[in-house]
């Protein structure tokens, strides 16, 4: 039995870069889950220098759940990006036009499971006061992001032949095949993320990738999978 805690991160804009975005920059539709222990390491104040942060998650300790809660909207907005310098701006700068892709108003549904006691139960603190060390971002800086407390549940992996009705996005290495039928009937939407960052070392290296699905209308899947947790009414992938 493993315990999880839930809770919603919303935004008025997200950028999550793909990795082999060149010329312009994309996104992501969610959040990759390396840029989750970003999130979560801002909240409870976790050592940034040498990326430091990243040992609290290595070697699988966190495992965390995403759901979209809200249909995914798209949006490229044309920004002048140019040099860091100092002082104010003249007309000799060098501006580079650059067009930029945002996921427009985001609320997402995460699900945190972790090894570390101590670390879960000061988490689940800053959840349920609403309190953060650092200001939390959806992806950069600039794109602020509030959460807020749902609840927490006790779970258990569970395996079946039968179509599961999923309501988090799937990992391709848990997917088995889609459920036709019911999906005709739940009118999906299912669209792929390609070279999804799951894992990274202390030196920000990905050490992991995988294919993720998810319903563009924030519905659930039916799917054949092989596993999921049951989490209050839903049922989740955990990864």
């Amino acid at each position: 039995m493993a315990k999880v805690l839930v809770f919603d991160i919303k935004g008025e804009y997200a950028h999550f870069k793909k990795i082999y975005a060149t010329t312009s920059a994309i996104s992501y539709c969610i959040p990759p889950k390396t840029s989750l222990y970003g999130y979560i390491g801002a909240i409870l104040g976790l050592e940034k220098e040498n990326n430091a942060y990243l040992k609290e998650f290595a070697d699988k300790q966190c495992l965390l759940g995403i759901s979209v809660l809200k249909p995914i909207v798209m949006q490229r907005v044309n920004i002048n990006l140019r040099p860091h310098t100092k002082g104010k701006l003249s007309a000799s700068d060098n501006r580079k036009p650059t067009t930029m892709e945002f996921v427009y108003s985001p609320k997402y549904r995460i699900y945190f499971s972790h090894q570390n006691e101590t670390l879960y139960q000061n988490f689940k603190k800053h959840l349920q006061e609403n309190t953060a060390f650092y200001t939390p971002c959806l992806g950069i800086a600039s794109c602020l992001s509030s959460f807020e407390w749902v609840g927490e549940f006790e779970t258990e992996k569970m395996e079946t032949t039968d179509s599961v009705l999923i309501r988090s996005v799937i990992p391709r290495k848990v997917f088995r095949s889609f459920d036709s039928a019911g999906m005709c009937e739940h009118k999906n939407e299912v669209i792929e993320q390609s070279m999804y960052a799951v894992e990274m070392d202390t030196q920000r290296n990905v050490t992991e990738r995988e294919d993720i699905f998810l319903d563009r209308k924030a519905k659930a899947i039916p799917m054949f999978v092989n596993y999921f947790y049951p989490i209050e009414n839903d049922n989740v992938i955990l990864f």
